[in-house]
């Protein structure tokens, strides 16, 4: 599947430390707080901005300069716990304590917002030295002191980082579901649309089809509104291509034609490396039901126009990941020239 359809498992993945693709479509969460105004407050967004950017050099510069002993509490225990959390990304988990024990001695459970944020960075030390259990049990707790203060997204990104913790694939799929009820609660449907296909991409990882359908359906509900064009096209490649693998072929093939129509629109009018990817797949599901149909010169065709496109997208650069689907690709293709579906 695309690297922009691999719901982790919208937004942090550098964030959370995943080792995710940059286009991935398993998302999470990249808010870190509202948006302040004074001279501290706008350094924190600042650096929050180039935190999600992956700029974390000069993120943990732009934290540092927010940090005063008149600054307001919240912005001084955030600002310090994100300099940890970049000291970590930038050096070494050693050189960011200094700056959790800073941001510990101000930081008290009554101001939320400091409070909340120190303890996700104390959990991602905690994860990155070993100490898993203890992570998870303050994810855990984090969770529940978000959604008792009506911190939903950082909700959110508290049960993903149960989820990175957590061996148990049930266990995964339970906290991504908190996450989903998180997002419910305060009426993020940009959140609910990343989030279910997150559920949907683990469901579907362990060939429960029937069960990821359900939630590729959720997710294409809500990216709708949302109305993002470019996700609500990846929204309906992934249905169609669920509905396809749960044999729902007379479905499946309109939905998957629109989406080539589509793509291929995007990519007359931008021949993007993004816009050849999504073309891409986009005649790789076409190729599919071609050799569903028994049409296997037509399947054989569309497959070598898919291997061009994503040739062209750049997939030999993806790492293991683009070499796994190219040869998946060319096995595809391998099988139709052999004559077989």
């Amino acid at each position: 599947m695309p690297r922009a359809a691999l719901l982790p498992v919208l937004l942090l993945a550098a964030l959370a430390g995943g080792g995710c693709a940059p286009s991935q479509t398993r998302r999470v969460p990249e808010e870190l707080g509202p948006r302040r105004t004074g001279p501290g407050g706008e350094l924190l967004a600042r650096g929050d901005e180039l935190f999600r950017r992956g700029d974390y050099l000069e993120a943990k510069r732009a934290y540092a300069r927010a940090i005063s002993e008149d600054a307001p509490l919240s912005v001084y225990v955030e600002a310090c716990a994100q300099v940890a959390r970049m000291e970590s990304l930038t050096d070494s988990i050693e050189a960011g304590e200094p700056w959790l024990r800073l941001a510990a001695r101000r930081a008290t459970s009554q101001e939320p917002l400091g409070w909340s944020r120190l303890q996700q960075v104390l959990g991602i030390f905690e994860r990155e030295t070993g100490s898993r259990a203890e992570a998870r049990a303050r994810f855990e707790r984090l969770y529940d002191y978000c959604l008792e203060h009506g911190l939903y997204e950082r909700a959110i990104d508290a049960a993903h980082h149960v989820v990175l913790v957590s061996d148990d694939p049930d266990a995964q799929l339970a906290w991504s579901q908190r996450g989903i009820e998180a997002a419910e609660a305060g009426g993020l449907h940009g959140w609910l649309a990343v989030l279910w296909n997150n559920k949907a991409a683990s469901l579907e990882d362990e060939g429960r089809h029937a069960d990821a359908l359900i939630a590729y359906r959720a997710a294409r509900e809500y990216h709708g509104l949302a109305g993002d064009e470019r996700r609500v096209l990846i929204a309906d490649w992934a249905l169609a291509r669920s509905l396809r693998r749960n044999g729902l072929v007379e479905e499946a093939l309109p939905l998957a034609r629109d989406v080539h129509l589509r793509a291929a629109g995007r990519f007359e009018a931008d021949p993007s490396a993004d816009s050849a990817e999504w073309l891409g797949y986009a005649l790789w599901e076409l190729a599919e039901h071609a050799a569903l149909g028994g049409e296997r010169p037509r399947a054989l065709e569309l497959a070598r126009r898919a291997r061009e496109r994503l040739v062209e997208a750049g997939i030999e650069t993806w790492g293991e990941f683009g070499a796994a689907e190219l040869a998946r690709l060319d096995g595809r293709i391998a099988v139709l020239e052999a004559g077989d579906a």
